[in-house]
């Protein structure tokens, strides 16, 4: 797995990220920067204003109800005394992170202006998405391909929120970007293996188990490409690997698939 909490908290990020008054990053860890210095947060006095803004990202960050922040963040509250909540909780938000107009507040709907944020999230859902179209398109550009992966592994620090205990409100996205992450690798991997560039596939599907080491798909695929290297020992590593694994914390046993490929590498 990452090793989400040795990122550096001013990690460098692509796409122009310090143009923006504000930047904030969840993939991994939890960080919001002003300007160029990360502010620096007080743990319990300012839990409840960033736990407003951790849960306005995993809304979307656009147009939220205040109604389902409020459900959201006190589900003990009901009408006015969940509102007075939130308000009192929005105005220490704003004085915190301290960007006039960052978040903007219009007929009960609360908005993270991406004018003046920037959000890892949403670079890497960007950035993801526009991979995927050039990976899709008739004759995709390998060095452009390449240049728009790296994006979004780099943007990719780890899971949503790091280490943070997910709440209700955070695991669709955390597991959706995860998601989205594990079948970037695949796909930018298969690529790879089908204009025959098995050293960056094999490097993809490394990055895939370092973020799910139970998903057979990166050993099957990983032991494939080192077969076609010629690196029969490394792909029998990587079945053994597997085998620990799953047996470990599964108790299962890799599937057909998997020893399938395993008796073709052990065949003379």
């Amino acid at each position: 797995m990452f090793d989400l909490q040795q990122q550096p908290r001013s990690a460098p990020a692509p796409d122009g990220h310090r143009d923006f008054p504000l930047q904030i990053y969840t993939l991994g860890r939890f960080s919001v920067t002003h300007g160029v210095e990360p502010i620096r947060f007080a743990r319990k006095a300012q839990r409840r204003p960033l736990q407003l803004l951790k849960a306005l990202i995993a809304l979307g960050g656009r147009a939220v109800g205040t109604d389902r922040l409020g459900m959201a963040l006190w589900p003990e509250l009901e009408g006015d005394m969940a509102y007075n909540a939130f308000e009192i909780t929005l105005h220490r938000l704003r004085r915190l992170i301290g960007v006039d107009r960052a978040l903007v507040l219009r007929d009960g709907l609360l908005t993270l202006d991406n004018r003046r944020c920037w959000v890892d999230v949403w670079a890497f859902e960007q950035t993801a998405s526009r991979t995927e179209a050039l990976l899709n398109s008739p004759a995709p550009n390998p060095d452009e391909l390449d240049s728009m992966s790296s994006r979004v592994v780099a943007l990719y620090h780890g899971h949503f929120l790091g280490r943070e205990t997910p709440e209700p409100w955070s695991i669709s996205l955390r597991e959706r970007l995860r998601s989205k992450f594990l079948r970037h690798l695949v796909d930018i991997a298969r690529y790879w293996e089908r204009i025959g560039r098995h050293e960056a596939a094999v490097q993809c599907y490394q990055k895939g188990l370092e973020v799910d080491d139970l998903a057979e798909i990166f050993y099957q695929q990983l032991m494939i490409c080192y077969q076609q290297l010629g690196r029969k020992s490394e792909a029998l590593a990587v079945y053994r690997r597997c085998r620990r694994t799953l047996s470990l914390i599964l108790s299962i046993t890799p599937s057909p698939a998997t020893e399938a490929i395993r008796r073709c590498l052990t065949q003379v």
